[in-house]
């Protein structure tokens, strides 16, 4: 039976699949790539970490949002999956869009986090 969490599931598990692939892979997807992302992460205030550092961290990232997304599909793990991409998208607020002043993302970001998180406690029941 089709129900609201399903649906739920599906949408935000498409969307981190996604955002973990194109993490991995500069230009599929509008995929920002590795060395791209650890550059970001550079400028972010973890320089300390060095270029290799930030690499291995990006990689990490990218594939803790590609297994957290392919959690949610498979009904997995909801209340890790859920929890970890609230912290990505809490981050992603804060390092990438409150910065920039954009307050459409903002406001999608802030949405985004409040619902993961959300989704998150839900599951600790």
């Amino acid at each position: 039976m089709l129900n609201g969490n399903l649906l739920i599931r599906i949408g935000f598990g498409l969307l981190f699949v996604w955002g973990g692939l194109e993490k991995f892979i500069e230009g599929f997807l509008g995929g920002v790539g590795l060395q791209n992302m650890a550059d970001f992460l550079s400028a972010s205030g973890l320089e300390f970490l060095g270029n290799g550092g930030n690499y291995a961290l990006g990689a990490v990232l990218a594939a803790l949002e590609l297994i957290a997304g392919i959690a949610l599909l498979i009904n997995k793990k909801l209340l890790y999956a859920y929890g970890f991409l609230a912290f990505i998208m809490l981050m992603a607020l804060v390092l990438v869009h409150i910065p920039s002043g954009a307050w459409m993302n903002i406001m999608i970001h802030v949405t985004l986090t409040l619902t993961l998180a959300g989704l998150a406690l839900n599951e600790k029941k």
